[in-house]
């Protein structure tokens, strides 16, 4: 029997219309990741604790999810099929939590022989009425829930890529500039892309690297779906009520940049590039700058033309004599 590998978080928007039971109630782990070979059964402990001053009576359910959108929003449904994991879930049928008591609930997931090899995708949801869909699926009222994300072993495709990959900005008078990342997974099993955005000045120094969805525990492209990351590189934070002088001052960029995204996905690390480029061009600091420079430049020369009839005078007086 194997135990779970580890927790993976799905960016989740279970905050709409919480009950004041669900907030008087905690749940720990939310999520559980699991490996498991065809006709295995694996146990997850989940651990309840109700916060409120009045004893709770939670009706545990269980939905499939897949991937609403590219923010990596669940879509939650009722599997029809009686195939998938939401299916494989065994659930107590109701449990009472007294104030402040912390129960253990144990979850069983009984992969059955027939399953298809590749990700498999549900949430347990634990409130004091079973789970029921509302609208799109993408929050369930009154809930929370616990993602299962389970890996049948076997023959397993792992096969993604970068589609897009620019600045949403090409041109910008001053930094942040803020960087999209399209992913693509057309595997059989989730991924998660991790590495670095490495940018360069025009004279190929290196400017900055931003991590590129480096923590473990979010960020995953579900199979058959894209994803998209938003990213930003700026050398102080933006103030939105400074003037357009002070943002170019405070976060100074000139030139071309070029930028270069490396990650890595699967279980061989696979490597994956993309590319992308922005020029920087503050215009009011540069023209003060320039102007600035040019006052230099005629005060110089000024000094030069003076310094030169002085001494031209001073030879002048000197062949008199």
């Amino acid at each position: 029997m194997k135990k779970t590998l580890g927790s993976l978080i799905i960016a989740l928007a279970l905050g709409f219309g919480l009950s004041h039971a669900a907030n008087a109630l905690t749940l720990s782990p939310p999520n559980a990741e699991l490996s498991a070979k065809p006709g295995e059964t694996t146990e997850v402990v989940a651990k309840l604790y109700n916060e409120g001053k009045e004893t709770l009576t939670i009706e545990p359910g269980a939905l499939s999810f897949n991937t609403a959108n590219e923010s990596g929003q669940p879509n939650f449904y009722d599997d029809k099929t009686g195939l998938d994991l939401q299916h494989w879930i065994t659930l107590p049928a109701s449990l009472a939590l007294a104030p402040g008591e912390t129960r253990s609930v144990v979850v069983t997931v009984a992969v059955p022989k027939s399953a298809d090899p590749g990700g498999h995708y549900a949430a347990v949801f634990w409130g004091t009425s079973p789970p029921k869909i509302e609208g799109s699926g993408a929050g369930i009222e009154g809930q929370i829930a616990m993602l299962f994300l389970v890996n049948v072993e076997g023959n397993i495709k792992e096969d993604a890529h970068v589609i897009e990959f620019h600045p949403l900005q090409s041109v910008l008078t001053h930094l942040p500039v803020d960087f999209m990342v399209r992913f693509q997974n057309n595997g059989s099993v989730h991924e998660h892309p991790a590495g670095d955005i490495i940018i360069r000045n025009m004279f190929g120094r290196q400017a900055a690297i931003l991590p590129f969805n480096i923590q473990p525990s979010i960020g995953n492209v579900l199979p058959k779906s894209i994803r998209r990351f938003d990213l930003s590189w700026a050398k102080n934070v933006a103030d939105k009520s400074a003037s357009e002088w002070t943002n170019e001052w405070n976060n100074f960029a000139f030139g071309y940049y070029s930028v270069e995204l490396n990650a890595t996905y699967g279980a061989g690390n696979t490597l994956v590039t993309a590319h992308t480029s922005f020029w920087a061009i503050p215009w009011m600091v540069s023209l003060v700058g320039l102007a600035a420079l040019i006052i230099i430049i005629l005060i110089l020369r000024v000094l030069v033309i003076n310094y030169n009839k002085s001494v031209i005078r001073k030879y002048t007086q000197g062949q008199r004599k």
